[in-house]
């Protein structure tokens, strides 16, 4: 069985180690020939071989998109980085009449997404298209992009040939600043374009998180506030803290109670001695999922975390689940 403590050396010297989901949406239509969808998963697979990919670093998912879609690679496949390349190789090609953008943005929202399970890394879906879809199947793309927005996953179109719809590539890129677009004339330039895109991707992922030593004691509490405390030594006078504050963002709280949060939390930082050998600060927001607001990992000065703090927008959702945000601080937050 395939063990990642034994990763598969780089192949590149461009070589992307981040923490980043990245998803490939491979338009099927017939508007590509079998020879350019042959190309265009050559492109698929040499951006791969770029990548580090493993369920700690960059996880990768694969899905080919026509009336409907198809996944041939999920994120949580545990699978040699060579087997997934071949996987990609490997995808059919459907020369539908019909590749549906809205539909797969549908998808990679409801589907690929349903869950943050590692809401530590970037998301990212390559929405790799060159066809244009009805105009009744486009009605709903900008909620599903807008849906995605809301779940941190970022949406970088691809329009590759004279066929592309390059009104609904702006309409994607001005959902969200960070949805750039790269427009190629044809699968030829893919390759002239890999290492730009390839670069682009991973500017907008977080560096992975150096291995730490464990500390001598751990310890974790759990207030009325949801404030996680863990001692870095035997002596709780020596104030050496790492605290995690846990902030609901649920519709049941709603934005002006979470706003008030909000503010006693940035009162009781302005109070703290927080600083990289001193108080280290984690904020997490929750309610049907878990985001990170600020991390341990970032910098630990007190003027950093409050302007992170003073960012935090009221993500809302239907359902409070405080089970989970408190099984993540067991997990990720004093996993070290």
């Amino acid at each position: 069985p395939y063990m990642e403590d034994t990763p598969e050396p780089p192949l590149h010297d461009l070589y992307c180690s981040k923490l980043l989901d990245l998803v490939f949406l491979l338009d099927g239509s017939s508007k590509l020939s079998e020879a350019e969808f042959e190309a265009l998963k050559v492109f698929v697979v040499n951006m791969m071989e770029r990548l580090h990919i493993s369920q700690k670093r960059i996880r990768v998912a694969l899905v080919e998109y026509h009336e409907g879609s198809h996944a041939y690679i999920q994120l949580q496949d545990r699978k040699r980085p060579s087997e997934l390349r071949r996987i990609a190789s490997q995808v059919k090609y459907a020369g539908s009449a019909v590749a549906s953008t809205t539909e797969v943005l549908k998808y990679t929202l409801f589907q690929i997404f349903s869950k943050v399970d590692r809401p530590e890394a970037s998301r990212i879906a390559l929405l790799l298209m060159a066809s244009q879809e009805p105009r009744k199947l486009a009605r709903n793309l900008v909620p599903y992009v807008q849906g995605l927005k809301r779940k941190k996953v970022i949406v970088v179109p691809v329009g590759i040939g004279p066929h592309v719809n390059l009104m609904q590539i702006r309409l994607i890129e001005k959902q969200a600043p960070e949805n750039k677009a790269f427009v190629l004339s044809s699968v030829d330039e893919l390759e002239q374009q890999r290492d730009e895109i390839i670069s682009y991707l991973c500017d907008l992922a977080p560096e992975a998180p150096a291995p730490t030593q464990p500390p001598p004691v751990a310890q974790v509490t759990v207030g009325p506030v949801h404030l996680e405390v863990s001692s870095l030594g035997p002596k709780r006078n020596s104030m050496v803290l790492d605290v995690v504050f846990v902030l609901e963002g649920s519709d049941q709280i709603g934005e002006a109670n979470f706003n008030k949060s909000r503010e006693f939390m940035e009162e009781v930082i302005q109070r703290m001695d927080v600083g990289q050998d001193s108080i280290h600060i984690t904020v997490l927001q929750y309610s049907y999922t878990v985001t990170v607001e600020s991390a341990f990992r970032e910098t630990q000065s007190k003027g950093d975390i409050l302007q992170r703090v003073r960012e935090i927008r009221y993500q809302g959702g239907n359902s409070t689940r405080t089970g989970l945000a408190l099984q993540y601080v067991r997990e990720h937050s004093f996993s070290a």
